[in-house]
């Protein structure tokens, strides 16, 4: 299932497409916040009902989301309903992507395998890229022919993916008894009962909506440097190969650095990417695009580990999309306000502005760990 959930094939040209259909910077980041705004509304209640009901449901009715979006930009061409279309993307994101990991460590621990998770998870997310990486190919192609016929390819991988999910056997667990403010609040006190894990789930989602507004800008940026589009999906190809060798390497990786080392390296190399995109040096920014993408792809199995040790089964779900929500609403924040002043000045002046957030960050946060006191491990 997670082959052709990432096989969406206008990801290499997407934000090409919204500037060949005459939308502006300021336009296309509305439609991308759009995207991060919903799961401020559908994360948290979704959650709850999967914590209390199902969790498979939950991901039957994200597909047709992700479904329906699709349909939208395969036949349509106004700002207004490309809007709506990514704001589908986001409820369909809030409906999926904190419950599936829910489902999925659930599932191991059913079987006595929890200690697997990140393995897991990272095999999961192999398959997710390795879909990715097919369609970043197909996908710059199809489009230098006919760039709706990404849509419609997307669609019929969305059809696969929601005959997929139906087929899915939900593990047997203790249900949430908790009425919703309640599971809320007790979610939540579970995060804030581990005060050091909590302070890395706040460091932690301002990093992932820094990484994720550097991936939304991967295109204007190739574009500004004459990287030609015809070559974009063998750049996302790259992207995608290298995200799958993160995978590989991730939990090699976790056996000699400790979760705060983990962290300092995601933000060092955050800035690396900011700095280079405010260059024109076709270099510089394929370099930039592939470190990133090097980490980008275990961040969800890093930080779902981290919450889904804490959390009990009842409240996982809830627990997961709390720090979700943080981490879109700072992507929010920082994709209206970067996309403004790259629209009034230019996106390497959007880049810098990404930069001085990822040295406060890092400023901030090793102050933290100072202050806590080599921060005991939060495993």
């Amino acid at each position: 299932m997670n082959f052709f959930d990432g096989m969406w094939f206008p990801g290499p040209v997407f934000v090409i497409f919204l500037l060949a259909s005459g939308m502006n910077l300021t336009q296309v980041g509305l439609i991308l916040a759009g995207s991060s705004i919903m799961p401020f509304f559908f994360d948290i209640p979704s959650s709850l009902w999967a914590d209390k009901y199902s969790r498979k449901s939950m991901l039957i009715l994200s597909w047709i989301a992700f479904l329906s979006m699709n349909a939208i930009y395969l036949f349509t061409h106004s700002f207004v309903m490309f809007f709506i279309a990514f704001c589908l993307n986001g409820i369909g994101t809030a409906l999926s992507m904190g419950i599936f990991s829910a489902f999925i460590y659930d599932t191991l621990l059913t079987a006595g395998k929890e200690e697997q998770y990140e393995k897991t998870q990272s095999k999961v997310k192999k398959y997710f890229f390795t879909g990715r990486l097919m369609a970043s190919v197909i996908g710059a192609y199809v489009y230098s022919i006919n760039p709706r016929m990404v849509f419609l390819l997307s669609t019929i991988a969305s059809v696969i993916c929601l005959a997929l999910i139906f087929s899915l056997k939900e593990p047997p667990r203790e249900k949430s008894l908790s009425k919703s403010f309640r599971q809320i609040r007790e979610g939540l006190g579970f995060l804030l009962r581990h005060k050091v894990t909590w302070y890395a789930i706040i460091v932690f989602s301002l990093m992932a909506g820094i990484y994720e507004l550097l991936f939304d800008y991967f295109q204007p940026v190739m574009k500004l440097a004459e990287i030609p589009v015809a070559y974009f999906g063998f750049v996302y190809f790259l992207s995608s190969s290298f995200s799958i060798l993160g995978l590989v390497l991730y939990p090699k990786i976790r056996k000699y650095m400790d979760w705060q080392k983990i962290i300092f390296l995601y933000l060092f190399i955050a800035l690396i990417a900011a700095l280079s995109f405010t260059t024109n040096s076709q270099f510089l920014v394929i370099t930039a695009i592939i470190i990133s993408s090097l980490t980008l792809s275990s961040q969800d199995v890093f930080i779902g580990n981290l919450i889904n040790r804490i959390v009990p089964s009842t409240h996982r779900a809830t627990a997961l999309s709390i720090q979700s929500q943080i981490h879109l609403v700072f992507n929010a924040i920082l994709l209206v306000i970067v996309s403004g002043i790259s629209d009034m000045f230019s996106i390497g002046i959007g880049m810098i502005l990404v930069s001085i957030v990822v040295v406060i960050t890092s400023a901030a946060f090793l102050k933290l760990t100072y202050k806590v006191g080599a921060l005991a491990q939060a495993e």
